[in-house]
């Protein structure tokens, strides 16, 4: 293992291009902003490592004020001096002048699902087996606009039946580790939070932000600490009542900005810095894992009138409204195992995930996850549905993934479909193919 050092970062950049993004910052547009491999910030694409931690704390710059140094296609200069002289004119500005657009394409493979039955025994739902390819394209965007703004982002849907939908994040930084965020998705909330190629962490047993502002600040050259606390929207709209002269003074309690309030801290015990991406150990140098362990803590609570309405709105926290938890991430050499759980105050539910990964070379990931995550939106005989599901993540280059998992129901609940809308637990495997450009 060899000492984490600022000069680490500009080696990382020279990973060899035969094992050469999909968060808030795994863009291909950054690798040409840069004019460095994927390998920089990621692990291996979504999952960040310690630079790219420390790069999306940093309002997507490179920390210790080395962003100019390290950009290989400087901005465009607007404007001259002269401007400043003239009432009333705009400031200096830049635009990039690098592509900031870059492209996800997806699809899913194979997708079996083994047949369920019901109570009495009757066939609920047939298995099934689906033969595809890719057939999905996300448009991914990533670009500093001046000393202080970045704005990154996709949009989804192209090649699906469902509408285009877009996700933006928007940071003004006011100093190094000190940002204020605005968006719909890519909250810091979810810290180095992956699902496919990583662990996963508390994000995953909390409501997840919607619309939302959010302030961030991180310290840490070696270790350090980082905090969110942010407002959101409970529902995706921003109101939903009828359209009419009364729509503005209607109580609209599920869609204003501060229906949820978050707060999120993590404390990196020893390791890189949360804000230097240096100053640690290579546990893996190749993926650019640091040997780190890191304990955190959040909760999430809705505002008085929004509970009186009946709390969250959809998904496996429908109806609550305080949910609290805490988790502890541990890396070393090239295991990596996150535990994480959570509970509201509500219905009483206790939630558990439990990550463990192996980078069995650098370029294949291994994952046994388990999850128990009870929801609400479920019938009451059926909210606990714990899954185990081992997976493997190949990248076959820096750009290109393919995922193959297998998510087995611990508990045999198969409720009747003609009674519940709620699709029931069979076993599926699935293999997923992402291509980055």
């Amino acid at each position: 293992m060899k000492k984490m050092k600022l000069a680490a970062i500009s080696a990382l950049c020279m990973v060899p291009a035969m094992f050469l993004s999909n968060e808030s910052s795994a863009v291909p547009a950054w690798s040409r902003k840069y004019q460095v491999s994927c390998y920089m910030c990621h692990s291996g694409f979504p999952t960040r490592n310690a630079v790219g931690e420390a790069f999306k704390n940093n309002g997507y710059r490179l920390p210790d004020g080395n962003d100019d140094a390290f950009t290989q296609q400087k901005n465009l200069k607007e404007g001259t001096p002269e401007w400043k002289k003239t009432i009333d004119a705009p400031f200096l500005g830049s635009l990039p002048q690098f592509d900031p657009l870059s492209l996800m394409v997806s699809g899913t493979i194979v997708n079996y699902k083994e047949g369920t039955k019901n109570a009495l025994g009757a066939t609920t739902e047939e298995q099934s087996l689906y033969q595809g390819g890719i057939n999905a394209v996300s448009l991914w965007f990533g670009a500093s606009v001046g000393d202080n703004l970045t704005i990154v982002g996709g949009l989804d849907g192209f090649g699906k039946a469902d509408a285009l939908g877009a996700r933006v994040r928007a940071v003004w930084q006011f100093s190094p580790g000190f940002n204020l965020a605005l968006g719909n998705a890519f909250s810091n909330s979810s810290f180095a939070q992956s699902f496919q190629g990583g662990v996963r962490n508390l994000s995953s047993v909390l409501p997840t932000p919607v619309t939302y502002a959010e302030l961030n600040f991180t310290k840490g050259e070696q270790g350090g600490y980082s905090l969110v606390a942010g407002l959101s929207t409970n529902a995706t709209a921003v109101n939903t009542s009828p359209a009419g002269p009364s729509n503005l003074d209607a109580p609209n309690p599920g869609n204003t900005f501060d229906d949820i309030r978050y707060l999120r801290g993590k404390i990196k015990l020893f390791g890189t810095g949360l804000l230097s991406g240096a100053g640690g150990e290579f546990g893996n140098s190749f993926n650019g894992m640091d040997n780190s362990v890191s304990i955190g803590a959040g909760v999430v609570s809705m505002k008085s009138a929004l509970a009186a309405k009946g709390g969250l709105e959809t998904g496996s926290f429908k109806g609550e409204t305080l949910v609290y938890g805490a988790d502890i991430q541990a890396y070393y050499n090239n295991f990596q195992l996150n535990v994480a759980a959570s509970k509201d105050s509500d219905l009483k539910l206790n939630n558990v995930i439990v990550d463990a990964g192996w980078f069995v070379y650098p370029w294949l990931f291994a994952k046994l996850a388990y999850s128990d995550i009870r929801s609400a939106s479920a019938p009451a005989a059926y909210r606990e549905q714990p899954t185990i599901v081992p997976s493997l993540t190949a990248y076959l280059a820096p750009n290109i993934m393919v995922v193959g998992n297998y998510t087995a129901y611990l508990k045999e609940w198969n409720w009747d479909k003609a009674k519940s809308a709620t699709a029931t637990n069979a076993n599926t495997m699935t293999l997923n193919a992402y291509i980055g450009f």
